[in-house]
């Protein structure tokens, strides 16, 4: 089988997107009947005297559909992100396939957006006339794979996709190196230069979406209770250093985006996740934490329940009060905090690493088998 995958141009920076084609290719090329190929396309020198965003448009969807035009037959073609699904035209293969992530560019159109960075502030997002370009392709995907229950209603919602062509699939499902196992968490804190004695509340990422307003007031509310705690911050920006009226700065510890292999002990020597996020496609966070053992404080909207269960802490992403109240409980009942550790690593094994990549190919295997 010859498989194909189509991924972003390094610049869209879409973290998430790289590592899950790069791990469908690490994965397919162990088996000796696969022929992978990852087309990474590169935005044109011309374009780059463009202003970013401009560059950025024309490679996307003028640039990428010319260059898919000069490669290879190949049995399966996989566009591994949405926001590329107007490539399918242009693309020579037997089968086509799409993962869609989310659809959170739709979900908050027109809606207005806090700004972490300036608290008193609002942004209205803006029509997203490209993005809704791109949803009127998938309908022409022999399979359409969604990340969750939550994302299908999505997609069935803003596209006329055709719910017989979309495979709900959970994806990204974390490696076994995310477990259980103790480490040395003197040594993993003088590694990053975290202190070991206060509890540790755990929150990663960027994006409005991701609501860390409310974790900063949690972490507030909390702090002005006396918790001897600090925040561990995954993957910030910088421009977390110009937030305004945050009194317990110096008490969040920054960790930018670090190796992967690091990622699991920086979980295990904290907590608490806190993920208090507005909107997730599937939400990959929650998982990591589960299989660690460390439990999730979060949200009741969009794909999370779906995730989490009975296992998550879920409360309203922007009730303070309620969030702050659940930590507290958490962190002041051993019992019911040792309970909820062992419910997670229960619950993490319904979200199999194997299993997700045997579906993957079940999938390329039964729309092949139509064609012939």
């Amino acid at each position: 089988m010859k498989i194909n995958y189509l991924a972003n141009y390094k610049e869209d920076r879409r973290y998430s997107m790289n590592n899950y084609v790069d791990d469908l290719c690490q994965y397919q090329k162990e088996f000796t009947n696969f022929e992978i190929n990852k087309f990474v396309p590169k935005i044109k020198l011309i374009y780059k005297i463009l202003p970013k965003i401009w560059a950025h448009r024309f490679s996307r969807y003028v640039s990428y559909s010319n260059l898919i035009k000069k490669l290879p037959y190949y049995d399966v073609t996989h566009v591994i992100d949405h926001s590329y699904a107007h490539l399918v035209n242009n693309i020579k293969s037997k089968v086509k396939i799409l993962t869609v992530h989310d659809l959170i560019p739709l979900v908050f159109e027109g809606k207005n957006q806090l700004d972490l960075y300036n608290l008193d502030k609002k942004n209205k997002s803006k029509k997203k006339y490209l993005f809704r370009y791109s949803l009127k392709f998938f309908k022409y995907y022999d399979k359409v794979i969604a990340v969750s229950q939550n994302t299908k209603e999505d997609i069935l919602r803003f596209t006329d996709c055709p719910e017989s062509k979309i495979n709900v699939l959970h994806l990204n499902i974390p490696k076994d190196n995310f477990n259980s196992k103790l480490v040395d968490k003197d040594q993993i804190c003088k590694k990053f230069n975290i202190p070991l004695k206060p509890k540790k509340i755990l929150i990663s990422g960027n994006g409005f979406y991701k609501n860390h307003i409310t974790s900063l007031r949690v972490f507030e509310s909390l702090l002005e209770k006396k918790f001897d705690i600090c925040l561990i911050w995954i993957g910030h920006k910088k421009e977390i250093e110009n937030i305004k009226n945050f009194k317990f700065i110096n008490k969040i510890y920054k960790i930018p985006i670090i190796n992967k292999s690091d990622l699991p002990s920086i979980y295990k020597i904290c907590d608490i996740l806190l993920f208090p996020s507005l909107y997730e496609g599937m939400g990959i966070l929650p998982i990591e934490a589960m299989k660690i053992g460390i439990p999730i404080v979060t949200s009741n909207t969009s794909s999370i329940p779906e995730i989490v269960g009975d296992v998550g802490i879920k409360c309203d992403p922007e009730d303070v009060n309620e969030i702050s109240q659940k930590i507290i409980h958490l962190l002041s009942d051993e019992k019911y905090y040792n309970q909820k550790v062992k419910e997670g690593l229960e619950r993490a094994k319904l979200f199999d690493y194997d299993n997700m990549h045997k579906q993957i190919i079940n999938i390329y295997k039964e729309e092949l088998s139509k064609k012939i």
